[in-house]
This record gives structure tokens, C-alpha cells and sequence, in this order.
């Protein structure tokens, strides 16, 4: 499970300990922003964007993703 927080920004990553900062130019409407946040951690982990899930925070900016190989 990763623990990330998200921001408005530029849609980049940066580690910060032990949890990630995802930003995304994406709207929090219609789920556009939590799907491109589901985007770029599949990316950043390079697995498909299907197996990665959030576990709990849907609705905040503080997130907790379950990532499968």
C-alpha cells in the first residue's frame, strides 16, 4: 500500500519519505483527477493502470493506494 497526497500542479511525482506527491492539472469533478492520479503511479510503478486501486481517501487530497503486480 503507498500513501500518496495529491496537489495541483504539473502532473509529477516526488518521493517525499516515505509517500508520494502527485500532482494533476485535472479537475476533482467526474473523477478526472483520482484517474490520472491512477495514471501516473502506473507509470511511475510500470504496471498497468488496472492494478492499481485507492483503498481509502476517494474524496481527499490524502490517499492510500493498493498497487498489485
Amino acid at each position: 500500500m503507498q500513501k500518496v497526497k495529491v496537489r495541483t500542479g504539473s502532473g509529477e511525482i516526488v518521493a517525499r519519505g516515505e509517500d508520494l506527491v502527485v500532482s494533476t492539472t485535472e479537475p476533482r469533478q467526474y473523477n478526472r483527477a483520482n484517474r490520472d492520479v491512477i495514471k501516473q503511479l502506473a507509470k511511475y510503478y510500470g504496471v498497468p493502470a488496472g492494478n492499481i486501486r485507492i483503498v481509502k481517501g476517494s474524496r481527499s487530497r490524502e490517499k492510500i493506494f493498493e498497487i498489485s503486480d
